[in-house]
């Protein structure tokens, strides 16, 4: 019944117009998993995607965060429906291959280019939240032909991880297997927002959190560690949205600003009493934003 369920989400999901009002169909979470295609990429990597929304669309790649997989991208799916939704799990997450090395934003993005280029995608914009969006700014970056426009979702442009900080400290002294009710765990927990997040994904999500190996936790962070990202800011040519939470735990004001200040011709829109997940949180506000955006001349 699930896989039926699935169906019938998707196909509200591609008949629905870009356009269309909050009304969309959810995405039957207990069927997600189901829904992946894997795809081995050139560089031997096997990642694994979702793809939704119309086929004939304009490509939208949506590129998850940290310790997340392609289902953070499933509520919101279904106000994007007129693009082509390309939404992998990045190396490390989900279903894709967690190799020992390598967890930068260098690998991230040279895998999701080899993604386009596997599915023959020439270009397309590309929407990241958290993890994701500093993906998406390395790839804007570095492969610029291929990126139309970025998007850009609870990000930073400093270092988004210092040694001595509260998610620093806590991922070094994890230990696994993971206990969902410690105090750490309690906090990650993806219901742990300013508003309320719909219950069953955040579940989900938590399922996928607690699968993550500890070398990629570890991994991902030390390749953040005082590491700003907005760097290569000035070798950006494409177009940037920058969406943000006013009640951010993990990436407050001063992140906001450091982007204002990275992209001075950014359109940008703080969510006042969203958090670092407004994607979760609100995301038919956050698609609308998206799609204004990228229907821009």
């Amino acid at each position: 019944m699930s896989r039926i369920r699935l169906a019938l989400g998707l196909l509200l999901l591609v008949v629905t117009s870009i356009g269309a009002p909050a009304l969309a169909a959810p995405v039957d979470q207990s069927a997600w998993a189901a829904s992946k295609k894997i795809v081995r990429l050139a560089n031997g990597i096997k990642l694994a995607y979702v793809e939704l929304g119309d086929p004939k669309g304009e490509p939208l790649l949506l590129l998850h965060g940290y310790t997340d997989t392609s289902r953070s991208w499933s509520i919101m799916a279904p106000h994007l429906s007129g693009y082509r939704l390309l939404i992998p799990d990045q190396r490390g997450h989900g279903a894709a291959d967690a190799p020992e090395c390598c967890y930068g934003l260098t690998q991230f993005a040279f895998d999701a280019k080899l993604l386009l280029d596997a599915l023959g995608v020439k270009r397309a914009a590309v929407a990241g939240h958290s993890l994701g969006s500093m993906v998406a700014m390395a790839m804007a970056a570095e492969y610029p032909e291929r990126v139309s426009a970025i998007v850009l979702i609870g990000s930073t442009a400093l270092a988004p991880v210092k040694p001595g900080a509260w998610l620093y400290d806590q991922v070094a002294a994890l230990e696994f297997p993971l206990d969902r009710n410690s105090g750490f765990m309690r906090d990650w927990h993806p219901s742990n927002q300013p508003t309320a997040v719909d219950p069953a994904f955040a579940e989900a999500v938590m399922e996928d959190i607690l699968v993550i190996r500890p070398h990629v936790w570890r991994g991902v962070m030390r390749e953040l560690t005082q590491l700003p990202v907005g760097r290569h800011a000035a070798d950006i040519s494409a177009p940037v949205l920058i969406l943000s939470g006013g009640k951010d735990p993990l990436f407050p004001a001063e992140h906001h600003a450091a982007l204002l200040k990275a992209f001075p011709n950014a359109p940008a829109h703080v969510f006042p009493h969203l958090g670092h997940s407004p994607n979760w949180e609100q995301p038919a506000a956050v698609a609308s934003h998206i799609k204004a955006f990228l229907r821009r001349p």
